[in-house]
């Protein structure tokens, strides 16, 4: 996978996180302050309008259903569309005067409920949750839908940003591969800025720029000394042929050709040892020495 796809996915799921975070505190806010209005609803219910045995009029119970059971849990009335379960911990209420309040399950679907409890009896009264179930469905809807619109948004911008911080990278990339393929230390990366990218850029035009001044080097440092290696080598094969030659020559001409062969040697063994000086660096700025030489 390339880099540009890397700076991107890893924008989307950063950007994924941080919109379905939000939007899951979102939800959960919201939720909690629908229920919490529901049970202040409830709550508001005047335990005396519920002190009796038979359900009040439907005015100060207004939006809501109730329901009255005896201590024995057997229902005396209800509006509910179907009657709620009484349970242990509401039958528990009786004759306590406290209430607790839960969501209830039933066939007509959820409601939020308070169960008062009274002297001999308990009474639940409730709200549907149906539309707070609605609204919070479409909100758990659109929270998704622009999680994932964040999401798509944040990868199409990290792929814009990635290419333009690749870009040379790839040009870079580019220029190296082509050195590799074909020695050539004539590219150029084509970088440019001052970031870190940039600066890598121009650092890599600055490396194939000197390494293309050495091989110059290089090549001029071969062309001098088989200039100046040549010279000695042409004498040392005049002499020996001389001395092929002319085996009858006199003992002084003799010494003379074997004492210049004697000194060619040495100056030949001192030209390699400064080439070999220059060409590893040890006098990066010496010269190959000239060298006069006498032929008999």
């Amino acid at each position: 996978m390339s880099l540009r796809w890397k700076i991107a996915l890893a924008m989307a799921a950063i950007a994924a996180v941080t919109a379905f975070a939000f939007g899951s505190l979102s939800y959960r806010s919201t939720s909690d302050r629908l229920y919490a209005e529901i049970d202040r609803s409830l709550a508001a219910i005047d335990d005396r309008a519920l002190n009796r045995d038979r359900l009040p009029d439907r005015g100060p119970l207004s939006g809501l259903d109730a329901q009255v059971a005896d201590a024995a849990g057997n229902v005396l009335a209800s509006t509910f569309p179907s009657a709620l379960p009484v349970t242990a911990t509401d039958l528990g209420l009786v004759g306590l005067r406290v209430d607790r309040f839960a969501t209830v399950d039933t066939e007509d679907g959820a409601y939020r409920v308070r169960s008062i409890g009274l002297p001999r009896r308990v009474v639940q009264v409730g709200r549907s949750l149906e539309e707070t179930e609605r609204l919070l469905s479409s909100l758990r809807t659109r929270t998704v839908i622009i999680g994932a619109s964040v999401t798509a948004l944040a990868a199409m911008l990290g792929l814009w940003l990635a290419g333009r911080v690749t870009a040379s990278l790839r040009r870079l990339t580019v220029a190296a591969e082509t050195v590799e393929t074909t020695g050539r230390l004539d590219v150029e990366a084509g970088a440019d800025g001052d970031d870190e990218v940039g600066r890598l850029g121009q650092a890599f035009d600055r490396m194939l720029a000197a390494l293309s001044r050495s091989k110059d080097q290089q090549r001029r440092l071969v062309e001098d000394a088989g200039h100046e290696l040549r010279t000695p080598l042409t004498s040392l094969r005049t002499n020996l042929d001389a001395l092929r030659r002319y085996p009858d020559m006199s003992d002084d001409d003799r010494a003379a050709i074997l004492a210049d062969l004697h000194a060619e040697t040495g100056e030949l063994a001192a030209l390699v040892d400064e080439v070999v000086a220059v060409g590893s660096g040890a006098e990066a700025h010496a010269e190959p020495t000239t060298v006069a030489h006498t032929v008999l």
